[in-house]
This record gives C-alpha cells, sequence and structure tokens, in this order.
C-alpha cells in the first residue's frame, strides 16, 4: 500500500498546490509560512507540514480537511472569531507555485539537522521547492536554473 502511494507521487504530475496559512481575526494571514498540499493527475495527494516536534517536516498523505469547517457550534464559532483558523488556499496560479502545474518530481533531496529531516528540496526539471520547518512553521522557497 505504501509502494502504491509512493509510486503515485513519484509518477504524477502536479495538477494544483494549495497553501494552508493561518488567517488571524480581520483577515490578516501570513503567505510565507504554513503547509503546503500538492495534488497530481493520478488522484494522489500529499502535504508538507511542521512536524509535532516543531523541528522536522512531516510528510502527509491526503488532502487537508478544516476541523472548524461549517456548520460551526457555538463555541467554535466564537474561538475562530476572537482567535483566528487555518485556511487552505488554492496557490497553483500564484507567483512561483504556478511553475510546478503540469510538473513531475524529477528528484528529492533531504534537509537533515541533528539527525532530524527538517525539509526538502523537490526538483521538478529546472524549478526547486524548498520546504524547511523552522521554529514551528513550514517555509518554502523557490530556485532554478535562470536564478529566479
Amino acid at each position: 500500500m505504501l509502494d502504491d502511494r509512493l509510486a503515485g507521487i513519484l509518477s504524477g504530475s502536479i495538477v494544483r498546490v494549495r497553501r494552508i496559512n493561518y488567517v488571524r481575526p480581520g483577515g490578516v494571514r501570513d503567505v510565507g509560512e504554513g503547509p503546503v498540499e500538492v495534488a497530481l493527475d493520478n488522484g494522489a495527494v500529499f502535504r508538507l507540514e511542521s512536524g509535532d516536534d516543531g523541528e522536522s517536516l512531516r510528510f502527509a498523505v491526503g488532502e487537508w480537511v478544516d476541523p472548524f469547517a461549517e456548520p460551526l457550534s457555538p463555541e467554535n464559532r466564537e474561538f475562530v472569531a476572537s482567535s483566528g483558523k487555518w485556511v487552505a488556499f488554492d496557490v497553483s496560479s500564484d507567483r512561483d507555485f504556478d511553475r510546478l502545474i503540469g510538473a513531475r518530481l524529477s528528484d528529492l533531496n533531504l534537509l537533515i539537522a541533528s539527525g532530524k529531516i527538517v525539509g526538502v528540496e523537490l526538483v521538478f526539471g529546472s524549478a526547486t521547492m524548498r520546504a524547511e520547518v523552522r521554529a514551528d512553521e513550514l517555509y518554502v522557497d523557490f530556485r532554478d536554473d535562470h536564478g529566479r
């Protein structure tokens, strides 16, 4: 079963990328941090996110599910209004992420610090997406052969 999931991730081309950002009351969000979810044309979906220890990278399979989706209880509605919540945003057409649409994974490099996997570089042809956990948050940046 795990081999099938891994084969799906390695063989599919990307059709959608979502970023899960924390939205504070008033609608303010930090687009520079938060988990990344990748959907492939073969139906496979995976997420890169901060691990429970706040230092290591967690690789999860499946689409992110909003624990505060409607309908909300009155208590949860009050909590969201006062504290905010995580929300998934489709970033497939955003700068940098748009280069991943239609691409296939061609290489993967693990980033290791203090004996833990803290990040990954995913290579898609000439574009590389680097996802790294720092202080309990996942940060993503891009580079390619042309320095973009």
